[in-house]
């Protein structure tokens, strides 16, 4: 059974919101939509099976890629989405039927409980000002809900969620997350990419994205969240390695505000004693990137001379020059800030061949 402590007090459950998932894709079509009805999931909760080839006459090269739950038969010609892998002891990957409605502009999360009778609507600061970050739309929960039957108001948990679709209308992600609990708490994440991919076979490749990285934090021994935002670059050698292409990749210029969009990047810094956040690198590592354009690795940064947050990304390349990369990376790490307390970073990013 899965338990919370919740920081506020809860009177009487709600139904979470419901809606379509724009992010499901029917393996037997190549699209999907960015908004009204999408197609059915495949519901197979195996991990696809995944071809390495390398001319390496040796002993086979090992890896340890993660693949996460999604489409189970993918192909370079194919429309893939992926989802955070569900985990009861910590709410991970409960978040479902993400979808945006561009008409009304609200988006619409389910399976999510205290968040709410409707949709989310356009996140606002605290000066009543519609609040983005770099190319993400954020949207913001009910603080509210009704009691049908005695009128009663019901506070509900405070829910962010993050949702930005490429400008070639290839690929799109989407993050929700919670701070109403001194665990992580409930959430999800999705990606994909509604075409394929053309691989190169030889060569290098950079990708870079200015505030393209965007993301919230939430917390173990405490509650609330904040947003991330920073620059992103990707560089890819598809010639090396054999068994998937080579990927290095730097996080740099992160900022750190609250949910009332006020800058606590000094504030963790002083309590630090640094001048910046440390840079987030990708591990380079053999596997990384596969035949469908899906990739999968380790990343961290370090601070004194020890590692300061860890965690993986995944990510997908799209278009027929490969010319765009979209993924999520997932950090953890000591806030400075506070004892016993951790931090974890869940970013969508956004990088485009340059």
């Amino acid at each position: 059974m899965i338990r919370f402590t919740v920081l506020c007090t809860i009177l009487m459950s709600v139904s979470a919101c419901n809606g379509t998932n724009p992010f499901m894709v029917d393996e037997a079509t190549s699209t999907s939509t960015q908004s009204g009805t999408a197609a059915e999931e495949d519901t197979t909760t195996s991990a696809p099976t995944v071809t390495e080839t390398t001319t390496n006459t040796g002993d086979p090269i090992s890896s340890d890629r993660t693949i996460l739950p999604g489409t189970t038969n993918p192909s370079p010609n194919s429309a893939i989405f992926r989802r955070e892998a569900q985990t009861g002891e910590t709410g991970n990957g409960f978040a479902e039927g993400f979808a945006y409605n561009s008409v009304d502009d609200t988006f619409t999360v389910d399976n999510i409980a205290f968040d709410g009778t409707g949709p989310y609507t356009p996140a606002e600061d605290g000066s009543g000002n519609l609040l983005d970050f770099g190319p993400f739309k954020v949207f913001e929960s009910e603080a509210t809900a009704v009691d049908s039957l005695t009128s009663a108001n019901i506070n509900q948990l405070t829910y962010r969620a993050l949702y930005h679709v490429s400008a070639d209308g290839n690929t799109s992600v989407a993050i929700v997350r919670t701070g109403g609990y001194i665990e992580y708490g409930f959430g999800g994440y999705m990606y994909q990419r509604s075409g394929g991919v053309t691989l190169p076979t030889s060569g290098q490749a950079k990708y870079s994205g200015t505030d393209n990285y965007v993301g919230l934090r939430d917390f173990v021994g405490r509650g609330g969240l904040e947003y991330v935002i920073g620059d992103i670059e990707v560089n890819i050698d598809f010639n090396d390695f054999n068994a998937g292409s080579g990927v290095k990749s730097t996080v740099s210029n992160r900022r750190v505000f609250d949910l009332e969009n006020n800058d606590v990047t000094s504030i963790i810094l002083n309590a630090q004693g640094s001048t910046e956040l440390p840079t987030l690198l990708f591990d380079i590592e053999r596997g990384v990137l596969d035949s469908n354009g899906e990739l999968s690795g380790t990343i961290q940064s370090s601070f004194g001379g020890e590692v300061f947050e860890e965690g993986s990304y995944y990510a997908i390349l799209s278009g027929d020059n490969a010319e765009t990369i979209t993924g999520i990376i997932v950090v953890t790490g000591d806030d400075p800030r506070n004892s016993n307390v951790t931090f974890r970073e869940t970013a969508g990013f956004f990088a485009v061949r340059q």
